[in-house]
């Protein structure tokens, strides 16, 4: 698999229509629009894949509707520059620790009942 460097207009429709697709992309991403101006993106030449990398170089907007690419794109993001994110709490944290990303923070979720936003660095 190979992650391409493209514009912010291609990944937000790539993410677009991978959050309309799959609820679990969805629920653990940012909406298309909310994604910032200035970072970098790459996608999945099928783009049914693809992450972002603010220019602070946090890992944003992950997303695969490929089962399996995961571990690839984490690392592909990595090769690039991500050296920190943040995730809901359940599988994530657990799943990131595997790339050597460790938490630095926890807050609560805005929302009530909902998970806590778990910080990491690597």
């Amino acid at each position: 698999m190979n992650v391409y460097a493209t514009s912010r207009p291609i990944y937000t429709m790539a993410l677009g229509m991978a959050r309309k697709q799959s609820r679990r992309i969805a629920e653990s991403t940012s909406k298309p629009g909310e994604m910032p101006t200035g970072a970098r993106y790459f996608v999945t030449s099928d783009l049914r894949s693809g992450f972002g990398i603010d220019a602070d170089g946090t890992l944003i907007g992950l997303f695969s509707l490929v089962k399996g690419r995961g571990e690839e794109l984490v690392w592909g993001a990595v090769d690039r520059g991500a050296s920190k994110l943040d995730c809901f709490d359940g599988f994530l944290p657990k799943y990131y620790e595997r790339f050597g990303f460790v938490e630095t923070e926890r807050v609560a979720n805005w929302t009530p009942g909902e998970p806590d936003v778990v910080f990491m660095a690597r």
